[in-house]
């Protein structure tokens, strides 16, 4: 009986997920790739392509170390940066690896034994031009809105990395209130009065724009 359950057990494994004879449960295994496959990208923020059967959430990482906070599991995604020095990826161009890691309904992370990965050759291009995001809103009065700033090259095609530390973040006439005002992103917190106000992003010698109109909930 016990040498049934060795090869029933180790059968199994080798045919797709593992299945414990005893307790009939999947062990949850998941898979990434970066730009359908391709040898180089130019996009900071390449396309992923993820699958788990059975994850709730993931989250991503540079070098398996330093991983984002949990999102809802999607099998796509695209707002990852891979070169902007965060979350253990490396600024600049160069070989970029890219590790995604799951959790399901019961708070499980997996895998635990093996890192889930792909990789590709990043190519940096110049940048040209910053966004803010989102760059229009309407907010009511006292809500707080997260903004980021994004990085473009020339055509505005590809997503080029910032340095967070290079990035200064201000408001109009100290109204409203803005926290943190270096890095890659901040929230804003809507005054009390109405009207519509203003914040910019600065990096070396670029600079964009943000507009918030703040109203009553009624």
């Amino acid at each position: 009986m016990f040498l049934f359950i060795l090869v029933f057990a180790f059968y199994s494994g080798c045919t797709g997920d593992f299945i414990s004879p005893l307790t009939n449960l999947e062990v949850p295994k998941g898979s990434i790739i970066i730009e359908n496959e391709a040898d180089t990208t130019q996009n900071c923020t390449p396309a992923l392509i993820i699958y788990s059967e059975n994850a709730r959430y993931m989250s991503f990482s540079g070098d398996g170390e330093s991983w984002t906070e949990w999102i809802d599991y999607a099998n796509s995604y695209t707002k990852f940066d891979i070169a902007n020095g965060l979350y253990g990826t490396i600024f600049g161009s160069g070989i970029k690896i890219v590790y995604v890691r799951f959790k399901d309904s019961d708070g499980n992370i997996f895998p635990v034994d093996e890192n889930t990965f792909d990789s590709i050759q990043y190519e940096m291009q110049n940048l040209h031009f910053l966004k803010i995001a989102p760059r229009n809103i309407t907010v009511l009065v006292g809500e707080e809105i997260f903004f980021t700033l994004h990085g473009y090259d020339l055509g505005g095609k590809n997503e080029v990395p910032l340095e967070g530390l290079k990035v200064t973040w201000t408001k109009y006439c100290g109204v409203g209130k803005l926290s943190p005002t270096i890095g890659l992103s901040t929230t804003y917190t809507a005054p009390l009065s109405l009207g519509r106000r203003d914040i910019s992003a600065h990096y070396n010698n670029l600079a964009a724009g943000g507009t918030i109109l703040v109203v009553n909930s009624d």
